[in-house]
Formats: structure tokens, sequence, C-alpha cells
């Protein structure tokens, strides 16, 4: 196994930890939420325009005007996935159904990130990380972690150990098998499309909860980020 197999394996490893743990790590809601959300936020919101959408630009190359397609459906796709879930919650009739849906949901968002991710790290450490932070923060902050899923399903020990490893699986079968750069490029669209659902749904916070300093914060952490991997690569 190569260095980009050996680092993407220890990234799949990360975010297995993260979605199994997800409910501990998560913070309660009060100060300290709204301060880590609006962090959260700045570092998203960086990282989507200064890395993920210019990227998915670039891929207009391959994909042409359907990157933007692709784009809608990760965006109206996981709009739609979500407003089903939370609209029929209180069914008692379709509750085995939504605890299945969901879960289906998850393993598949987050088994697509595992591949996306492993292209990722192909282009350079730095891409792989860029694209980590922010999977990172939405795994565990947003309605799609862990904690989201239903009890039953989480407190099931077999089904909770395989969504943690969601990400994982599809890095490692991206690593067997490959993918070409046409199919990875329709990945990163859908999952740049979901970032953006997520990041403006659930990472800004509405009216006085957000916390300014603690966005421009997040906002200045990743642009240190950007400017110290980058230039540390040339």
């Amino acid at each position: 196994m190569g260095s980009v197999g050996v680092v993407s394996v220890g990234f799949g490893l990360l975010l297995a930890l993260v979605h199994f743990f997800s409910e501990n790590m998560s913070p309660a809601k009060g100060p300290t939420r709204f301060r880590v959300i609006s962090f959260a936020a700045g570092i998203s919101i960086a990282y989507l325009f200064l890395d993920l959408l210019p990227h998915t630009y670039e891929a207009a190359h391959n994909l042409r005007q359907w990157v933007f397609l692709f784009l809608l459906i990760g965006f109206s796709g996981f709009h739609l996935a979500e407003k089903y879930i939370y609209q029929h919650a209180d069914r008692q009739v379709l509750a085995k159904e939504l605890k299945e849906v969901h879960s289906v949901a998850f393993f598949a968002y987050h088994f697509f990130v595992g591949v996306a991710l492993e292209s990722k790290v192909r282009e350079g450490i730095a891409e792989g990380v860029f694209f980590l932070v922010p999977v990172v923060l939405h795994s565990f902050l947003s309605g799609a972690s862990m904690s989201s899923i239903h009890g039953e399903v989480r407190e099931n020990l077999p089904t909770k150990i395989l969504l943690s490893l969601s990400t994982l699986m599809g890095l490692v079968i991206a690593l067997l098998l490959g993918v070409r750069p046409i199919v990875s490029n329709i990945l990163i669209s859908l999952i740049a499309g979901i970032l953006l659902y997520v990041i403006v749904r659930e990472f800004l916070p509405e009216k006085e909860e957000g916390r300014p300093l603690y966005f421009i914060l997040g906002l200045t952490a990743f642009i240190a980020l950007d400017l110290l991997l980058r230039n540390g690569g040339q």
C-alpha cells in the first residue's frame, strides 16, 4: 500500500471514530454550541468558496455544464430526503421504514464521501485535509450525524459499527478498484451541493444565535491553513 493508501485509510479511520462517538462529541445546546457551530461555519464557508467550488468548476472541463446539474442534485436531493424523514418521523406506521431509509441514506452518503476523499488524497495531502475538515465537522454537528439516527439503530452495536465504517469502506473500495476521474468529479460535485445545503441550513446560526467573532476565527483559521499547506507544498 502506497502513501496515498496509508493516508486515505488513516483519514477513513478518523472519520469512523468521529461517526461512532459523534453523540458524545457534539456540544449540547447553549452558548458553547453556538460558538462551535459559528467557528465550524467559518471554516466550512471558506473551504466551500476557496477550494471545493473552484475545483468543482474545474471539473466542468470533463463534465461541461453537467457539473452544475450534479451540484443541484446534491443540494436539492439532500433537502428533499431530510424533509421526508422529518415530516414523517412521528408517524408510527412508518417508523420502521424511516429507520431503514435514514440508515441507508447515511451509509450511502458517507460511502461516497469515502470514494471522493480517496481521489482528493490522490491529488495531494493538502487537498485531502481540506476535504476532510468540513466533512468531520459535518459528521458530528449536522442533522446527518450519527446522533440523528434513530436510537434503536444507534444502540444496535453491529449496525452502529457498520454505519461508522461507511466512509472507510468507500475509501477501501476506491483504493482497490480505482475510480475514473469523471466519476470522482461527479461525486465531488454532488457532495459540494450537499455541503452547500448543510452549511446554509445548519451551520449558519439564525438571528441572535450566531457568534460573529467565532465565525471570523473559523474563516481565518482555514485561510491560514490553506496558505500554510499550499506554500509548504511548493
